[in-house]
């Protein structure tokens, strides 16, 4: 083609090989019919190729009559492929394609047995009719004397539940009384020394106050000013900067929970304090 655009004569070649050269199968371009009939016979039925470890069934599972071919599957409905009808009949003729014999109906395989199992269900259901009715006579008996005995020691073991019951509650009442009294003493014990460091709690004096947040560092204030008339404390930090107001009660309270914790004196924490720096500067000497 680009030579033919270029304006060039280009090499011609011949498209078919020669005469002799040349093969091609005349059959396919035959087409004869399948015969109705016997393709009626055969389908529905399994046939089987081959022998021995070759050996394969396919299932005839309708012709098509278009294309005069049978469509071969397995017994899951599987389609194995397709076979000409010409060459079906030639392997019918030749021993290569065998059909299986017949298989018996269900239906008929299901009826016999089904009888024979009837009359062997009757005559045991009668054996089996006679002997439950002499168990359950036997079993009645014994149920009604299994009921009244039942029924005694029911009304023994609902007598026994009803006094463990009123036991078990008498128990757990003076239980709850007796925690009840123990967590009020103490509380009454906590408040007591609560209130009494806060008593003891003179100018000069640290507490550490819990953090709001987790993030948070607690916070250590010094008691500044106490005004005995309100009953109010006043805290500051380090730098004397005013921090935080308290009422005695609410210090008291916050002791309790454990928000707020006293220190201890004035002079012991001053003491400590000293003798803190004190290391710490004769270390860097």
């Amino acid at each position: 083609m680009v030579s033919r655009l270029r304006g060039e004569a280009p090499e011609l070649a011949d498209a078919l090989p020669p005469p002799e050269r040349f093969r091609w199968d005349t059959s396919w371009l035959k087409f004869s019919g399948a015969n109705l009939g016997q393709a009626s016979v055969a389908e529905g039925q399994w046939f089987v190729e081959g022998k021995g470890n070759r050996e394969q069934r396919g299932y005839f599972f309708a012709l098509l009559q278009d294309t005069a071919e049978i469509l071969w599957t397995n017994g899951a409905g599987v389609k194995l492929g397709l076979q000409p009808w010409a060459e079906f009949q030639r392997a019918r003729a030749s021993g290569d394609l065998r059909p299986l014999p017949r298989l018996t109906p269900f239906g008929q395989v299901l009826n016999e047995t089904v009888t024979v199992l009837a009359g062997v269900s009757e005559k045991q259901r009668r054996l089996r009719e006679n002997a439950a009715q002499e168990a359950r006579n036997q079993a009645d008996a014994l149920r009604r004397k299994r009921e009244q005995e039942d029924l005694k020691r029911e009304r023994e073991e609902a007598a026994r539940e009803a006094e463990l019951r009123r036991e078990r509650q008498r128990l757990e009442e003076q239980r709850q009384d007796d925690d009840r009294a123990e967590r009020e003493r103490l509380a009454r014990e906590q408040r007591l020394l609560a209130r009494k460091q806060v008593h003891g709690l003179k100018l000069g004096g640290w507490i550490v106050v819990s953090p709001s947040m987790p993030e948070e560092e607690p916070i250590r204030l010094k008691l500044a000013v106490r005004i005995n008339a309100s009953r109010k404390l006043v805290f500051v930090d380090r730098l004397g900067l005013n921090r935080r107001e308290f009422l005695e009660d609410n210090l008291v309270e916050d002791i309790v929970v454990g928000w707020i914790r006293v220190l201890g004196s004035s002079a012991e924490f001053d003491d400590t304090l000293s003798r803190v720096v004190g290391r710490i500067r004769v270390d860097r000497n």
